[in-house]
């Protein structure tokens, strides 16, 4: 039940953005038709929209999925049911992830139907699209993103806060990786790039745990708060 509530508290969210998805691409196409963009630049396309969806959707659901459960006003009647805080702070968590995952799905579908039109048969068309692109590696630094906001989130018990906080951090992070590499070739991977030397499944799964580790201290952070 609570888990149709975490549903129902961000599906309009998701339901737009879900169009978004589905439409990127092919509306690109037909504003460009007879232009040849999308023959040649197409695939760009796809894997550009792509990586900007992930990175809204892992900011917007983070903030939303979390503001509902631990707003000020909600989260006195929550914390009045038996479940334990901890089970409501992973519930609308995993809802958000899989809608992340749907999105994307949606839309590297869209785009490789797209392509299809331009560069063959159907089913090759999202192989093509998707040519040199990691997509593991996109949803992963979607994820990451979107553990960190939500635990924000969740924490400061404040959509706007959440995300505000949340991209202070990216920011911040970014810079600091860009100031140690150009001054004193410090290399600091980062999301969800392989680490070292590491076998990717290795890197992947650690970039699994970090993203895991946002919503622990989140759940810590709850359970520790007063009502």
């Amino acid at each position: 039940m609570y888990f149709w509530k975490c549903w129902r508290d961000t599906r309009s969210f998701f339901i737009a953005f879900l169009i978004i998805a589905a439409a990127a691409i092919p509306v690109t196409a037909l504003v460009c038709t007879g232009t040849g963009l999308m023959r040649d630049f197409g695939a760009e396309a796809v894997r550009s929209t792509f990586g900007l969806l992930i990175t809204v959707i892992a900011l917007g659901l983070g903030a939303i999925g979390a503001v509902h459960e631990f707003a000020d006003g909600a989260v006195h009647f929550l914390f009045t049911k038996p479940r334990s805080r901890a089970y409501f702070v992973w519930a609308g968590w995993v809802v958000g992830c899989f809608e992340v995952l749907a999105i994307a799905i949606v839309n590297l579908s869209a785009g490789g139907i797209t392509l299809a039109f331009y560069r063959g048969p159907v089913w090759s068309g999202l192989p093509s699209a998707l040519k040199g692109f990691n997509i593991i590696d996109v949803v992963l630094y979607g994820l990451v993103y979107y553990g960190l906001t939500y635990s924000l989130t969740a924490v400061l018990r404040n959509g706007l806060k959440g995300l505000g906080a949340s991209m202070a951090v990216m920011t911040g992070f970014w810079n600091l990786v860009i100031v140690l590499h150009r001054l004193w070739n410090i290399s600091i991977p980062v999301p969800a790039d392989r680490i070292g030397n590491l076998p990717m499944a290795i890197s992947n799964g650690i970039w699994i745990a970090v993203a895991l580790l946002f919503v622990v201290g989140a759940q810590t952070a709850v359970e520790r708060a007063e009502i």
